[in-house]
């Protein structure tokens, strides 16, 4: 296939390891090419030579949680653009199942995307010390990591339940060791000082459509006229709990999640929420990994950041 294009093995080689080297002609060239007479590159072939597997590894805590299907879409189309397969696990929200699957995933694949880990510092700095590792949603010291700040969402939401006559609103709280729970937890509470909202804060609370149903036991007993949700999947189960109790929404109460999923806005009321850049986190974090992988490149810390979504769950107080 070199010969009849007329360039080197390397270029061609180049054309799926590395496109973003080549001009754009000449990448099309030549996978059109190999298109045509049914050319893929030989993983195996490229492990033996390089000593590396060709695979990359990404962990994330719950994959029925709708949050990270378009996250693993969108690292593993990137992936494949640059000429790696991806390797899915879930740890099932349990951190010693994570640093058992970060121990093994290490002699399979050339680097690992680690995605709202559950575990403390260490483990995942020791993992760090024999694969390049990148974290979604979670920052350690030293580290490369991509984040979702919440705080342009938040500062934005509490603008709108203010403006709405809200003045008591209940945070309900995630899993204990989620780093983006702290995070938005902080953010809500800086946001409501601002405007002069008093947050209550209930949980921690799994990070389901159940964890919501639970919490609306203890929402229906409060002076709060508005609740945030960890999570969208929380919101619509505290939608769902608050309504069997005889709570109209958001005509008596008014619920907000975070995350913008899929169905926040196909339900009904339409979700109000935090717009989170979910694929785009995908994305970045393979780029990052590749970049350590491909150029050593140093550790960084990227931040993206969120937009609020009005919908029909919030009403005046």
């Amino acid at each position: 296939m070199a010969d009849e294009i007329g360039v080197s093995i390397s270029t061609v080689s180049r054309a799926f390891s590395h496109p973003e080297l080549l001009s754009r002609e000449r990448r099309d060239q030549i996978l059109s090419v190999a298109a045509r007479v049914g050319y893929q590159p030989n993983r195996t072939a490229r492990s033996l030579a390089t000593g590396q597997t060709g695979v990359l590894g990404l962990l994330v805590p719950d994959i029925t949680n709708p949050f990270f299907p378009p996250l693993v879409r969108a690292a593993e189309n990137r992936a494949n653009e640059r000429g790696y397969a991806l390797l899915l696990t879930d740890t099932d929200e349990h951190a010693e199942r994570e640093k058992l699957l970060m121990r093994e995933m290490t002699s399979r694949v050339d680097g690992l995307v680690v995605c709202s880990p559950r575990s403390t510092s260490a483990p995942i700095k020791q993992i760090a010390d024999s694969r390049p590792v990148v974290l979604v949603n979670r920052t350690v010291p030293g580290m490369t990591s991509v984040t979702c700040s919440v705080e342009a969402g938040v500062s934005a939401l509490m603008d709108h339940l203010y403006e709405l006559g809200h003045r008591r609103v209940v945070y309900l709280s995630g899993p204990a060791s989620s780093w983006s729970n702290k995070d938005k937890r902080t953010s809500i509470e800086r946001s409501a000082r601002r405007v002069g909202i008093t947050v209550d804060v209930l949980g921690p609370y799994p990070a389901t459509f159940e964890g919501g149903l639970v919490a609306a036991e203890t929402v229906v007993s409060l002076p709060a006229t508005a609740v945030l949700a960890y999570d969208d999947v929380m919101a619509l189960g505290a939608i769902r709990g608050l309504k069997d109790r005889g709570r109209d929404v958001p005509g008596s109460i008014s619920v907000s999640g975070c995350d913008d999923v899929l169905f926040a806005s196909m339900t009904m009321p339409g979700l109000t929420t935090i717009a989170m850049p979910i694929a785009l986190a995908g994305r970045t974090a393979v780029d990052l990994l590749l970049d350590q992988l491909e150029h050593s490149a140093r550790p960084q810390q990227l931040t993206l950041s969120s937009a609020f979504i009005p919908r029909d769950s919030t009403g005046p107080a």
